[in-house]
């Protein structure tokens, strides 16, 4: 859209937020038809807001997020909550929209579920209740956030390479990824059903 002067490019400015907003909402409706699930009020605006947030940020999956989590423990409560938030937000983008770059960084997508969803639950139990119950909920639903970003992800492209599929269903359970190993028509061994695979 091109940009306007005065008053109006003011109100284009305007207009323009509640519209990606309205874009990101409909994805995140669209993958929970797809998947096959509804997500409740909180958890869909969590979800909506968190996209919206790093939609522009090209940093995303560049700092060491590891390291990151260690050095928030220092910090004063209030901070340490905002850098744990931002820390789970990106795990959950790296794991659900580009689990590719984890593996770039010679990491499996299981390594950022197992940190958001600690991020998470970190969070859950130093806030106050009323925040602590979503962010409870938000470790405990963190496959089922990463499956429906991996919907929205393939409604693009493949979200993982089979192989790189095949390990995060068997370390997570994870429905999209199992989805995606057939979809490729993987040939599964026996045996790799008597793992423990979480459902």
């Amino acid at each position: 859209m091109s940009k306007q002067s005065g008053n109006r490019h003011d109100n284009t400015a305007f207009i323009l937020e509640p519209s990606e907003m309205a874009q990101w909402h409909t994805l995140v409706q669209d993958a929970e038809q797809d998947y096959g699930c509804q997500l409740d009020e909180a958890m869909q605006s969590y979800l909506v807001f968190t996209l919206m947030r790093f939609a522009r940020n090209s940093q995303l999956n560049t700092q060491a997020l590891a390291i990151d989590f260690l050095q928030s423990q220092k910090l004063p409560l209030k901070q340490r909550s905002e850098q744990l938030r931002d820390i789970g937000d990106q795990c959950l983008l790296v794991s659900g929209l580009y689990p590719q770059s984890a593996e770039k960084r010679q990491v499996g997508v299981g390594y950022y579920v197992d940190m958001g969803r600690s991020a998470y639950q970190h969070i859950s139990s130093v806030t106050q209740q009323s925040i602590a119950d979503l962010y409870r909920q938000l470790a405990e639903s963190f496959i089922l956030l990463m499956d429906l970003l991996q919907t929205i992800r393939r409604y693009s492209s493949p979200a993982m390479e089979p192989l790189a599929a095949l390990d995060l269903w068997r370390k997570t359970g994870s429905r999209a990824a199992f989805e995606q190993i057939s979809d490729k028509a993987l040939p599964l061994h026996p045996d790799l059903f008597t793992d423990d695979a979480r459902h």
